[in-house]
């Protein structure tokens, strides 16, 4: 997280130097861009300010484009770059994580087979959880619509990654193993903890918080 205070950091001082008066359209078309990944990066694709540079953009309305652009940089000096929701979430996340990480250790422990199922069963079951909201809250940030009463990962994976309507947010490879993910999860759902490996929900507790602190701001 300071990393990525450092570099919107870096991003917000690039747009100030190209918003400038002085700076002609081409400048300006970069400031909005760097704009527009200031906010996704912090606020979320849900913002605003998201929508009326993309839209100043699609119509080569340059002035209109580096306005918001300035307004990024109000918003940034203001302190009003900052979701509290998304904070929250990606620190729920990573309890989860934690938790599912600890019950795969007390699983490697355990000598009855029956508690060391158990354990796999709660760790594939927490980061399950984490990864869904994950994906829940990479929707929000890029504006795609989902049905919030019927989420599950399926769902929400066709919705990110799409290459037939070039929509792939994620990449062919991070779908892939979602689906696989999925299926550890689908086992730990469906009480067939006995089919559970350590290896697996191990691969999936590192894999997913892999995935999370790559995708998500």
């Amino acid at each position: 997280m300071a990393d990525l205070s450092e570099i919107i950091k870096s991003r917000v001082a690039e747009i100030r130097q190209l918003s400038g008066d002085r700076q002609g359209s081409i400048h300006w078309f970069e400031a909005a861009n760097l704009a527009l990944s200031v906010l996704h990066d912090t606020v979320g694709g849900s913002h605003p300010l998201m929508s009326a540079i993309r839209d100043a953009l699609d119509k080569s309305d340059f002035s209109r484009a580096v306005a918001a652009a300035r307004a990024v940089i109000s918003l940034y000096d203001s302190g009003g770059l900052t979701s509290p929701r998304l904070t929250i979430a990606h620190e729920l996340e990573g309890d989860l994580l934690e938790i599912a990480q600890q019950q795969v250790q007390r699983a490697e422990a355990a000598s009855d087979a029956q508690n060391r199922t158990v354990h796999l069963g709660i760790a594939a079951f927490l980061t399950g959880a984490a990864l869904e909201d994950g994906l829940r809250r990479l929707c929000d940030v890029h504006g795609l619509a989902y049905d919030v009463q019927r989420t599950s990962l399926s769902k929400l994976q066709v919705v990110l990654y799409q290459p037939s309507s070039s929509v792939a947010v994620i990449t062919a490879s991070d779908n892939k193993q979602i689906t696989s993910w999925g299926d550890v999860r689908n086992k730990a759902d469906h009480g067939k903890l006995f089919e559970l490996t350590h290896s697996e929900v191990l691969a999936m507790v590192i894999g997913v918080r892999g995935f999370l602190d790559r995708h998500m701001p």
